[in-house]
């Protein structure tokens, strides 16, 4: 079951989800707005979200009644957002300004709230095929992705002997999009984190804790690692994490040394040579003392399985050794 691909539907989603991000990006927004005219029935459960694509389109190409008609139109099928993400919009910037913004915004926050309280399901936990685990290694998926995607992209963590914890974060902005909230809300995310821990304390007992996180997830592994202190964690990795320097936490009890962060011993940052962060991973890799910078060339924005299974394979022959020693010294 933990093993299992993406349905048609999810990937046919993502395919139009991605086109019509480069029909943005690229400037063609008449393109994108085709593409989304009439949406298979397949990609019903993600109307919300295709809805929200569509309006910024025709907002940004300067149609800002269409696209309020559009988000009316999700709102009264049932669908909602997060308000922070309608008033942040920059393409809904015409759209705030209509008389019909208001009312729309607010139902959109009741439901929001209501959908909050509702979406902290349980995580999932993958054991290694192997006799002997090597730790436990934390993975936190990316925005507009689950628990499932996290235990695919981590897959070589299995291989390599480390039982896998996959947190599903609770945020969503919208019924379909889940990711880790940043800004002042940002502990919420650590909050979860602390909460997947205590919930499964028994598995982590007497073994290694890392942490793995890719994109909004690599931020969080990233910050909760920084700020829960050196001997909490044995090993962070973070794929193309979105974080600024300005988002690193103060060292745990030196609020008078805000600029050398308590870098956990084996701290890797990996991101891929022709991902959109390339520049802001490097900057960041800067602020971190001590941690080791993978630029993977021809990778996008994805967890490349070759240069975080190298990762991980190191991580397992380090536990291995450290095991031994262990033997050793007993027997001594």
């Amino acid at each position: 079951m933990t093993s299992e691909e993406p349905s048609a539907a999810l990937l046919a989603y993502r395919r139009l989800d991605d086109e019509v991000y480069r029909c943005y990006e690229q400037g063609r927004l008449e393109d994108g707005i085709r593409l989304l005219a009439a949406p298979p029935a397949e990609l019903r459960p993600w109307r919300a979200e295709l809805a929200y694509l569509l309006a910024c389109l025709q907002g940004a190409a300067g149609r800002p009644g269409e696209a309020l008609e559009t988000l009316r139109g999700a709102l009264a099928a049932g669908d909602w957002w997060d308000p922070a993400v309608l008033e942040g919009e920059e393409d809904f910037a015409e759209v705030r300004r209509l008389p019909g913004f208001p009312p729309l915004r607010e139902e959109a926050a009741r439901r929001w709230e209501e959908g909050r309280r509702t979406t902290r399901e349980h995580d999932l936990l993958v054991r290694p095929g192997t006799p002997s685990v090597r730790g436990v290694l934390l993975a936190l998926h990316g925005a507009e992705e689950s628990e499932r995607d996290a235990v695919r992209a981590w897959r070589p963590a299995l291989r390599a002997g480390f039982t896998v914890l996959a947190v599903r974060s609770s945020w969503r902005t919208s019924p379909n999009y889940r990711t880790w909230p940043r800004g002042p809300r940002a502990s919420e995310a650590l909050d979860e984190v602390d909460a997947a821990v205590a919930a499964h304390a028994g598995e982590l007992e007497g073994r290694p804790l890392f942490l793995a996180g890719f994109s909004a997830g690599g931020r969080v592994a990233l910050r909760w690692a920084l700020s829960r202190g050196r001997g909490a964690v044995a090993g962070v990795v973070a794929v193309a994490p979105a974080i600024s320097v300005d988002e690193l936490p103060d060292a745990p009890d030196a609020p008078d040394a805000p600029d050398v962060p308590d870098v956990p011993a084996v701290t890797h940052l990996v991101v891929g040579a022709d991902d959109d962060l390339l520049d802001d991973v490097r900057e960041l890799a800067g602020h971190l003392p001590g941690c080791r910078l993978e630029v993977v060339e021809g990778a996008g924005h994805e967890v490349p399985a070759g240069a975080v299974g190298r990762i991980l394979g190191d991580w397992a022959g380090a536990a291995t050794t450290a095991s031994g020693a262990e033997r050793a010294a007993v027997r001594g």
